[in-house]
């Protein structure tokens, strides 16, 4: 495909595909921004609209920047991909010996409890022990479901273990590392952190009301705890944070996860071409090391998506039209929908 035009998006076209109180969008290249757009509601109560500045909680893109973080220390031979992981951490008892690099691919045989009530409130970050939940959650999730490297079973235990990893093997905190080495300092109103920087440029997190998933929630969590209210046909959650940051910490807009892409783009994550190279290789279940792999309009692509109780996220890298998607919504989202197919459908391909 030759890479033309890109049109711009229409806002109603966003919230029609996102069926979400409001939405971001934005399409990059490795220098600037080609085109965005913001629509609907941050908060539908207090009719306060999306803008460039709007931040949501991003879940499981997370696990893209700790990918990356793991293969930033192995090009810096910190660490061998190679590497056995069990004599790292006495403490647990595994049944099977397992690589870094299977931890990475989703191979190394854990499973992938629900984690939906993996979060804790805004206001009680300072109290909330994230060390000794991962030493919870890791022992209690030991046990391996098959052999190592044999196939492929999403879970976030594993990164669990990967922040562990990068945190024995820096010397620094997994925040501290990727903040350090892996995110772009934030500038041009763009945001990508581990906080929510200003509640009131934050969205506020929506779940559809009248759903299953409504009611799904209240076997999982503490209504009174985590509920805002209900508001028409929408649930509204109060600002909260997960428990473990390197399997879906990050919270940003789409000028923060631009930015992010861009440094892929721009080649600046890793030393070594070939390190990139290796990232966007597909493995086993259609996933490469941390990103999934994908095609549209014969044109491939790796991608993630970060869904939860509120938010919906999705990152996209085009490597041969070198260019970059991400959307943001304000409403649940619990798989990977893939609505960029729809959204770049509209805009790179239209």
């Amino acid at each position: 495909m030759t890479h033309q035009k890109i049109d711009q998006l229409e806002e109603r076209d966003l919230l029609s595909i996102t069926r979400s109180p409001g939405a971001q969008y934005i399409v990059v290249n490795a220098k600037e921004i080609i085109t965005e757009c913001y629509a609907g509601e941050a908060d539908v109560f207090n009719k306060i609209p999306v803008s460039c500045s709007t931040t949501f909680n991003a879940f499981s893109i997370t696990k893209t920047a700790t990918a990356a973080a793991i293969l930033k220390l192995a090009e810096q031979k910190r660490i061998l991909l190679s590497d056995f992981v069990n004599p790292m951490f006495n403490e647990y008892h595994f049944q099977y010996p397992f690589t870094i690099e299977q931890l990475v691919a989703h191979q190394a045989g854990f499973g992938d409890p629900i984690p939906i009530s993996w979060i804790h409130l805004a206001s009680e970050e300072n109290r909330f022990n994230e060390s000794k939940f991962i030493t919870r959650i890791i022992d209690e999730n030991s046990k391996q479901k098959f052999k190592p490297g044999t196939k492929f079973s999403y879970s976030s235990v594993g990164y669990l273990l990967l922040s562990r990893i990068i945190e024995k093997v820096s010397g620094e905190s997994y925040d501290e590392y990727i903040r350090n080495n892996i995110i772009p300092t934030p500038e041009n109103q763009s945001c990508l952190d581990f906080f929510i920087h200003n509640e009131a440029t934050q969205a506020v997190g929506y779940n559809s009301r009248f759903s299953f998933s409504n009611i799904l929630l209240s076997f999982f969590l503490d209504r009174k705890k985590f509920i805002k209210g209900n508001f028409g046909t929408l649930t509204a959650f109060n600002n909260f944070y997960v428990n473990g940051k390197g399997y879906g910490g990050l919270i940003g807009n789409v000028r923060g996860l631009a930015a992010y892409m861009q440094s892929y783009l721009s080649g600046k994550i890793f030393k070594e071409k070939s390190t990139q190279e290796m990232m966007f290789t597909e493995q086993k279940g259609g996933m490469a090391l941390g990103w999934f792999t994908g095609q549209l309009d014969g044109e491939k692509y790796v991608c993630h998506a970060g869904g939860g109780g509120g938010y919906y996220c999705e990152i996209r890298i085009y490597p041969e039209l070198k260019i970059a998607t991400a959307l943001l919504r304000n409403k649940s989202g619990f798989r990977d929908l893939r609505l960029l197919d729809k959204v770049d459908s509209k805009t790179i391909f239209s």
